[in-house]
């Protein structure tokens, strides 16, 4: 398969499941276990990794894009409270549960990551993707199954997120580390049992990836650094802008879909994706 037309497809399933709960990075592990790039020479598997992870700048932006005047009314409202505006505090609280939302998942990250890279080029990836798309799938519908009957009860009246709940989804995000598992999942999920409204679930997630994936882009960046050319730049930032147009667009259908539906179809696609994963993996290796 041509270079570019491997970048516009990954592009495309970034931006189709970087926010929803299934897990990008998992999608693009098994596509390229499929159709990985090619004439790279020695720098295909370096150029994979980073590849797979700068992707997501396209992700970011099409956050920037749609709710670029939120984030700068509470960068102004935080400003202000700092400077002793009490009534400006909405700002300055927003800012501060994605700061500790993400504090775990960074220092875990650091400390676990040449263990994490090791699965990553384990012959068994198939087997742990399996796994954790299908488990993951069970924890995702009982706990949305769970959740929509107390939702359903009389004066159920669904929570603000507090400063307890994003050191809980912090932490919980951490399980996104191993692959399949899906960031989005993990803090979407998290925030649903502490009884978090499914819309707040979903954006809460959005702006907590928004240092995550620029952190995380920016690591890969100076760790492939050797390798980026003419040619892997081109490829790179062709992948990310498809990613951020499409983006744009799965935001707002996932956003629609949530005000009538719940999270359980996704529990379920995971269910399915990763029996057929599990099959494969048992079938190529028996």
């Amino acid at each position: 398969m041509d270079n570019i037309l491997n970048a516009f497809l990954r592009g495309l399933i970034e931006a189709a499941t970087e926010f929803l709960p299934v897990s990008s990075t998992g999608h693009l592990f098994l596509f390229s276990h499929f159709f990985p790039f090619t004439g790279l020479g020695v720098i295909s598997e370096s150029f994979e990794d980073l590849f797979d992870i700068f992707i997501q700048s396209g992700a970011i932006l099409s956050v920037f894009f749609l709710y670029h005047q939120k984030l700068i009314a509470h960068s102004l409202e935080s400003f202000q409270y700092l400077k002793g505006d009490k009534s400006k505090e909405s700002g300055f609280l927003f800012y501060r549960n994605i700061l500790i939302g993400i504090l775990p998942i960074l220092v875990f990250g650091f400390v676990l990551k040449s263990g994490l890279d090791e699965i990553k080029q384990s012959p068994y990836l198939l087997l742990v993707l399996s796994l954790t798309w299908f488990f993951g799938g069970l924890v995702m519908i009982g706990v949305e199954t769970w959740r929509s009957k107390l939702d359903n009860g009389e004066g159920v009246v669904e929570k603000q997120i507090g400063m307890t709940d994003a050191v809980l989804i912090g932490i919980f995000q951490c399980c996104a580390l191993v692959p399949g598992v899906s960031r989005s999942a993990a803090t979407i999920i998290t925030a649903r049992f502490l009884g978090v409204s499914k819309k707040d679930s979903a954006e809460f997630s959005f702006f907590l990836a928004l240092p995550v994936l620029t952190i995380a882009g920016l690591y890969k960046l100076y760790k492939h650094r050797a390798i980026l050319n003419s040619e892997t730049i081109g490829i790179l930032l062709f992948g990310s802008i498809v990613s951020c147009l499409v983006c744009i667009v799965i935001i707002r259908l996932f956003l629609q879909f949530l005000r009538k539906r719940s999270f359980l179809s996704f529990g379920i696609y995971r269910l399915i994706l990763g029996f057929v994963v599990l099959l494969y993996f048992y079938k190529s290796v028996s």
